[in-house]
């Protein structure tokens, strides 16, 4: 695990929805293919990046479960149905990441005034370890 100032020295925007959203490499392609498509099945999205459908699928359920895509159901006529993938749009994802990132400085904030005030309780959780 990096420590956050290193973090902050190699932040970037691939590794920011990494830490932000617990993604991984091939999550974040996942997400610039459809950004690029604008939506797509999981075979247009595993075609374009030359993945399996299993890879690509399972990136779409993290994708789905940190809220950064979501899916409609396509009922065709003559039976049968598929899902269509789509990306939340860009301005939805920078204002959750900074909503996200606002939460984790108050609660630093608030950590790091606990530690000012009685730093006896901060130390003697870190012995327990």
């Amino acid at each position: 695990m990096k420590s956050v100032k290193e973090f902050v020295s190699t932040l970037n925007c691939e590794n920011l929805l990494e830490c932000i959203f617990g993604l991984n490499s091939m999550d974040i392609r996942v997400y610039d293919v459809l950004t690029q498509l604008g939506c797509g099945r999981v075979e247009d999205v595993s075609r374009t990046l030359e993945k399996r459908e299993s890879s690509v699928y399972k990136s779409l359920q993290k994708l789905l479960m940190a809220g950064i895509v979501y899916r409609e159901k396509r009922v065709f006529n003559e039976g049968g149905y598929c899902f269509i993938y789509k990306p939340v749009p860009k301005t939805e994802l920078i204002r959750e990441v900074l909503r996200i990132v606002d939460e984790f400085c108050i609660r630093v904030k608030e950590v790091v005034g606990e530690f000012a005030h009685d730093s006896n309780s901060w130390l003697s959780g870190m012995r327990d370890v």
